[in-house]
């Protein structure tokens, strides 16, 4: 009987331990879900900043397992937990609208600039995190060292969106300092066909543009506000390529480098999130006038009509279709045409080629999100593009000769809904391999 009642109580209290082990490893995995639909929201910031450090610790503690794994088949399983872990510390920090700043850097390679070393950062985050809706506000700030045709040049970009107040106010802010090298073919189609780049039609240039809009939304649901422009484009007059020389608004603008403008937009949007949309419209009316008053060397007009739709078709696959109109009007120098071409127009097409008072542009992109394990959303994308423009005014109307652009790019999702964005582009006679932050449109 003794041996008999020690040999229950011995499997009761293993039976206890297993159910106990059971229990703990439950209670674990309930507390740390991975899944985006299982993420709770913390009213309090101290319980939400420590659930990030409970992703941190879970995550490390795995990762001090990985030396010593008994099989291949362990080590696998241990790199999934990980990952699960890393996705879900992720979906915490999107569901609880917590800060995130990432480092990113690496070569690239553009019509404009040449090769290229960017090293830059993305800084989220919410306005008012209990907002659930609200959108997260973002800077990016990106360093680039460049050795194009020219010499080697620099370059300061940062971008700004930021959203307040259940998103009834926003501000889109754009900050570019430069010195560099850049062709210049002149005003109008043929000035940028009839040529290839070269000696003749390299330029030395300082520049700084800051472009910003404040935007309020109305009761009947439209965005509207003021918007500033200031641009300064100064030459070097000393080393003045062919191009420049022969074309008759490059001299007559040389020595006017400031243009600030002042106007308005009117915008609809529908969109789920700004800077990576999945559904929804975007409608953007926007006039500025440039005035000595203001301070501006120079007196002209400008508007722009911009269009964009997002259709998705299933989880992780939508066509996002753009289109633009731009219109000026006036003593517009040069440096402030209409342009096409560059990071997030017809990419592959160097910016600033083709210019004239007029511009038009489609574009159809394709955005594909791979789809992980548990069937949810993974980090990494891809997308297909093709666009076609048209420039008017000097030499040829509207659509009667077109720019064409295609590519393809990768995405990684470095931020919640925000992408790191590398896109290799080709258009006609130009190709371009791009690395910066958030889609093109």
């Amino acid at each position: 009987m003794n041996s008999r009642s020690g040999f229950w109580r011995a499997s009761l209290t293993f039976i206890s331990v297993l159910f106990s082990s059971v229990s703990v490893a439950a209670i674990n995995t309930q507390s740390l879900p991975t899944k985006a639909s299982e993420q709770p929201y913390f009213n309090s910031l101290e319980q939400a900043k420590e659930r990030s450090k409970a992703y941190d610790d879970a995550i490390a503690a795995l990762e001090a397992q990985q030396d010593d794994c008994a099989s291949e088949q362990a080590c696998d399983e241990l790199d999934s937990a990980i990952t699960d872990l890393e996705y879900g510390k992720h979906n915490h920090i999107a569901k609880n609208g917590l800060p995130m700043f990432d480092i990113l850097g690496g070569p690239a390679f553009t019509p404009e600039n040449g090769l290229m070393m960017a090293l830059g950062g993305l800084y989220s985050f919410k306005t008012e995190r209990e907002q659930a809706e609200l959108q997260r506000s973002s800077v990016s700030l990106f360093g680039i060292v460049n050795k194009g045709d020219g010499d080697v040049g620099y370059s300061i970009r940062s971008k700004q969106n930021l959203f307040f107040d259940n998103d009834d106010i926003r501000y889109n802010g754009l900050f570019v300092l430069a010195d560099q090298s850049e062709n210049f073919w002149g005003v109008g189609y043929n000035a940028g066909k009839q040529q290839a780049a070269s000696d003749d039609t390299l330029l030395n240039k300082t520049s700084l543009s800051y472009h910003a809009n404040l935007d309020f939304k109305s009761d009947y649901g439209f965005y509207f506000g003021p918007a500033l422009r200031l641009n300064y484009f100064k030459p070097d007059q000393t080393s003045l390529p062919q191009s420049a020389i022969d074309d008759e608004n490059f001299q007559q603008y040389k020595d006017k480098p400031l243009s600030i403008g002042l106007g308005f937009s009117v915008s609809y949007d529908s969109r789920d999130v700004t800077v990576n949309a999945w559904e929804g419209q975007f409608l953007n009316l926007e006039y500025i006038n440039y005035n000595p008053n203001f301070g501006s060397d120079n007196r002209y007009q400008k508007a722009l009509i911009d269009h964009r739709y997002y259709l998705p078709l299933a989880l992780g696959k939508v066509l996002a279709f753009y289109n633009a109109y731009q219109w000026s009007d006036g003593d517009v120098p040069y440096y402030d045409l209409p342009t096409l071409g560059g990071q997030t127009s017809l990419r592959g097409l160097y910016q600033g080629r083709y210019r004239d008072s007029e511009a038009i542009e489609h574009t159809l992109e394709y955005r594909h999100t791979f789809l992980r394990h548990n069937g949810e959303l993974s980090a990494h994308g891809m997308t297909l593009w093709a666009g076609v423009g048209s420039i008017a005014g000097t030499d040829t109307h509207l659509y009667e000769k077109l720019l064409y652009s295609y590519g393809v790019g990768y995405r990684y999702e470095l931020q919640p809904r925000m992408n790191v964005r590398v896109d290799l582009g080709f258009s006609d006679g130009d190709s371009g391999f791009y690395l910066t932050f958030t889609e093109a449109f």
